[in-house]
């Protein structure tokens, strides 16, 4: 008989109605399979790691290439589950931003493809002609939001989480 990867659990729709759904499994200690049938593999040392700052706050890895990593998220001490690309793009509304937002937003990945590296926050000054300010309240402001990833402390850091077909052309 196969191994089963896979325990069921019930998901509420309807009322009156329960379907079955598949939860990641932890195949290995550090290995985990999605509901896809993608396998991440990691470190021992990482997870016992990540595993055990968990207990204290919500931790993720992420696995793949850019803009189809699967995450997996351990809370309390444990896998919790493994977010997977597919399922985000089913399910997640576009992302909201303003047209101010989605030109700093253009710049930022484009910049990035011509130059190889994230710009500088004078870099963006320079081109937006705003005060120095008004640019890092931008960069907050789209970290807040979720639409950049950026590593305080960092210098060029930032990376543009949302997809290339949805962000403005800069003239």
């Amino acid at each position: 008989m196969p191994r089963r990867l896979y325990r069921s659990r019930v998901l509420k729709g309807a009322p009156g109605s329960a379907r079955l759904a598949a939860v990641p499994k932890e195949i290995m200690p550090s290995s985990y399979q999605c509901d896809c049938g993608y396998v991440a593999h990691f470190f021992e040392n990482t997870i016992r790691e990540l595993k055990r700052r968990s207990l204290r706050k919500r931790q993720w890895l992420s696995e793949g290439r850019a803009g189809h990593e699967h995450i997996v998220v351990f809370e309390g001490g444990r896998m919790t589950t493994v977010l997977c690309p597919e399922e985000r793009r089913r399910e997640a509304p576009p992302p909201r931003f303003t047209d101010k937002q989605g030109r700093y937003l253009a710049f930022i990945h484009q910049y990035t493809a011509l130059h190889g590296v994230p710009p500088a926050e004078h870099e963006m000054q320079h081109f937006f002609q705003v005060s120095p300010p008004t640019v890092h309240q931008m960069i907050l402001t789209l970290e807040k939001k979720g639409l950049i990833y950026r590593n305080p402390g960092a210098a060029r850091s930032l990376k543009v989480l949302v997809p290339a077909d949805q962000l403005a052309r800069l003239i």
